[in-house]
Order: C-alpha cells, then structure tokens, then sequence
C-alpha cells in the first residue's frame, strides 16, 4: 500500500519532461549541442484537488543532467538525440527521533532519438508547423536495489520501457523576430515493463503548451510558458488501473535566455505547479528549475570551429 501511495508525478523514472521550448530552429548543417542541469523537489501531498494532511515520504528530490545534439539534415529535417543522467534521486523518510532513513539512486536514465519536420513554411506571416517523433530506449540500469528491495520505479534513473512520443509545434513571429508564440503539444505511448521484479505499464502522458517570448537588448530573451500535464492511469501485473497513479497538472514557467554573439546561449527555467488534480493520494511536485548551456556549430562554413564566436 505504502509504495502506491508515495508513487508521483512529480518523479517519474526516466528522463523529465524539457518544457524550454527548444525544439524550433537548427538550420541545414547546423549542429546545436546542449548541456542541461535539472532540479526538482516534492514535499507536498494531494488527494484530488486539495491538498492532503497524508504523510509517509518527507521529501523527494533528483538531480538530472543531459547532454542533447541537434543537427539539421536540411532546412526543414532535424533530427536529435539526448542521453540523460540522474546524479542523485531520492526519497527521505522521517518517522521520527532515531527512525529516519532514505531511498536513493543514481545512474544513466534513457536515450532518445527523434525527427523533426518544418512541415509547413508561411516567410511572409512568419508563420511555422513542425510535427515530430521521439523514440525512447531505456539504456540506464532498471530494477536497482535497496539492498534485498528493489526501489520503486518512482526513483530509478531509467524508465525501464520503450516510449513513442508524437507531436506537434506552431510558432509565430511578430516583428522581425522580436516578439514569438508558440502552441505545442504531444503524446506519449510507453510499452509495458516485463522483468523478473517489475510488471508495469505507465499510463499515456498528454502535454500542451502555449508560451510567449520577447527578445531586448538583441541578446536576452523572456518567456512565460503555461503547461497542461494529463497522465493516464498506470497498470499493474494484473492490467489494471493502479488508482494513486495519473493526473492533471498545470504548470507555469517562466524562463530567461542570453546569447552571446550567435553561437553560445545561456537558458534558465523555472517551473511551477499552479493547479494539481491527482488520482488517489499522490506526493506531488513543489517546484523544478533548470538551466541549459548550447553551442550552435556552423558547417556550412569551410573549418567550423568549437569555439567561433
């Protein structure tokens, strides 16, 4: 009972969700190479929309990092791949003086591969669609244990299944540039977890985003993003419905980005939960931020260099 209750949204195994709105850009022989540090923490219980007086973990908290590449086949075709790391994923119990103690892992999350298509292209309304496909492999180790127990999927690093993840970005520009919204949205399937220790499937997860942003002073550039996240409910060995699994959140996250000289950019987000429904009693998210490092290389020059300015 006790680890169906403490399962979350809030941490999930696998690589979390990247909600900076980068997935646009990248142009023929174009490769973008990014480093990304994130932080999440969750102490907060919720039964349904409210919040709860329930309490079995404290807090909960992962540190993740992941490198990403993006290179542009041509103009419209992109494609990408991300390799995602958990330094540290927890989870703290308090019981009590001298019965304290915690859950942890660390180690490779999954890899993803995808293809992005600017399938649509209006120059004169600046007006742009791209669909794409990402295909999860959970190359990090699953299963890993708390000595003779293995840890709940909540805190391992992998996700331990195969995902396909469909979607879909609307970008608009306004004046030349300076001001942009976008409208994204996706989908994803997760395969069923079949090992020795684990029989499970994630429920499908629903994203939608709209967010604005402003570029001033040619270099910095502010964003406000709204999030909607609708998890399905997960299943067990028995294929049914796990009932403290699933829900709807929304998120906002406002978010900062400086570019120096063309190449080099310096992003930072910040993600906040404005409203939660969850199924059942669920320990849920506080707050995320994250910052993300990019170097953009030009080899439609005749020797790109690392580090051109």
């Amino acid at each position: 009972m006790g680890s169906m209750q403490s399962y979350s949204q809030c941490c999930a195994a696998g690589n979390p969700i990247s909600a900076d709105g980068s997935a646009s850009g990248t142009g023929k022989k174009m490769l973008e190479v990014s480093l990304l540090y994130q932080h999440s923490y969750s102490s907060i219980y919720y039964e349904g929309q409210h919040r709860s007086d329930y309490t079995y973990i404290d807090y909960s908290y992962f540190d993740f990092s992941s490198l990403r590449l993006s290179y542009g086949i041509t103009n419209r075709l992109k494609v990408r791949a991300e390799i995602g790391y958990f330094f540290s994923k927890a989870q703290y119990f308090d019981f009590g003086p001298g019965n304290n103690y915690d859950r942890r892992a660390n180690g490779f999350g999954d890899l993803i591969l995808g293809v992005q298509y600017n399938v649509y292209q209006n120059t004169p309304l600046e007006i742009d669609i791209f669909p794409s496909f990402d295909f999860t492999i959970p190359v990090g180790k699953f299963d890993q244990m708390n000595g003779p127990v293995v840890l709940p999927i909540d805190i391992q690093p992998s996700s331990g299944s195969f995902k396909y993840n469909a979607g879909l970005l609307l970008s608009k520009r306004f004046k030349a540039g300076k001001f942009a919204t976008f409208l994204s949205g996706n989908i994803e399937f997760s395969q069923r977890i079949n090992t020795e220790r684990t029989n499970y499937k994630y429920g499908n997860l629903y994203n939608v985003s709209l967010y604005g942003s402003y570029t001033f002073l040619r270099n910095f550039t502010a964003a406000l993003q709204v999030r909607t996240m609708i998890r399905d409910r997960a299943s067990g060995s028995d294929k049914g419905k796990i009932n403290a699994t699933g829900g709807t959140y929304l998120f906002l996250t406002p978010q900062v980005r400086y570019t120096l000289l063309k190449y080099w950019s310096l992003g930072f987000l910040f993600e906040y939960p404005i409203y939660k429904y969850v199924n059942g009693t669920q320990l849920t998210n506080d707050y995320a931020f994250s910052f993300r490092f990019s170097r953009t290389i030009n080899f439609n020059k005749k020797k790109p260099a690392l580090f051109d300015l």
